[in-house]
């Protein structure tokens, strides 16, 4: 294990890992709240930032907090106590908790969040994929399954533990009926804007979240079919991942368990 004693070299250790130069242009990761010079004993974990969360480091406290999704996306001016970002952002200032962000530059890296939610969906012969003009941001990968399209929805139901939603281009689209081998493009999080690049790459299924219905009908129209199994399922196996990397350099409070995910199956 390294030695860390500051933030600063929490975040020297982090960016060698996952380069936060690496991000999408639009997202916000680094050091978003803390001193740089603060000293570390030990880290928390977490997918987002809740009030559970902060919550939870008033009874283990650790002196940085690193989040996979990050806090502050917006200009901020002012800091309100509540359970706004703004709030929460003072609640942990508050504890003297520092807050790294890693999000897209975790997905874009090496063994980090892409190759993460591949390996859980059992793909072979892995490699990036990149949305259209973004070559130096391959935010997804795509891979190899020996499954159908239905029996490879079936496994990302229970791999990230949800029922996953199946836009099926073999049934009803333009695809040829459903074999036992899928080209299969996986994006964490939000990844519909990955339909065309998929596509363009050969795949014939994405499984990603946040897909709208005009975007899987775009889908199913190029013979892509699509597997939404929600936002922060597809992120899970990488928070894993995270985890693991974070224990590497610090003691680590786990509070992935803490899972954002907001939707829930109801049985009619």
């Amino acid at each position: 294990m390294p030695a860390m004693t500051t933030v600063a070299d929490l975040l020297v250790y982090l960016d060698r890992a996952a380069p936060f130069a690496g991000a999408a242009e639009w997202d916000a990761v680094g050091l978003q709240i803390g001193d740089p010079v603060s000293e570390l004993n030990r880290a928390g974990v977490c997918h987002e930032v809740t009030r559970e969360v902060v919550d939870h480091l008033m009874v283990e406290p650790g002196e940085v907090l690193v989040s996979y999704h990050s806090l502050l996306f917006e200009p901020t001016r002012t800091l309100v106590a509540g359970d706004t970002p703004e709030g929460i952002s003072l609640a942990l200032a508050r504890l003297g908790v520092a807050l790294i962000v890693v999000h897209t530059a975790f997905d874009v890296a090496e063994d980090g969040g892409a190759d993460a939610l591949a390996t859980a969906l059992g793909l072979d012969d892995v490699t990036p994929l990149s949305e259209p003009d973004e070559d130096a941001r391959p935010l997804g990968r795509m891979g190899t399954s020996r499954t159908t399209v239905r029996e490879l929805a079936a496994r990302v139901s229970v791999e990230l533990g949800v029922t996953a939603r199946l836009a099926d281009a073999t049934r009803g689209g333009t695809r040829q009926p459903d074999t036992e081998r899928q080209r299969v493009a996986v994006v964490p999080g939000s990844g519909s804007s990955f339909i065309e690049a998929a596509a363009a790459a050969g795949a014939t299924v994405l499984v990603t979240g946040d897909v709208s219905h005009h975007r899987a009908q775009q889908a199913r129209a190029v013979g892509l079919s699509l597997i939404d199994a929600g936002h922060i399922p597809t992120e899970r196996p990488g928070l894993a991942k995270l985890v693991q990397l974070v224990e590497g350099a610090l003691d680590v409070v786990d509070l992935t368990h803490l899972d954002p995910h907001p939707w829930e199956p109801i049985d009619g």
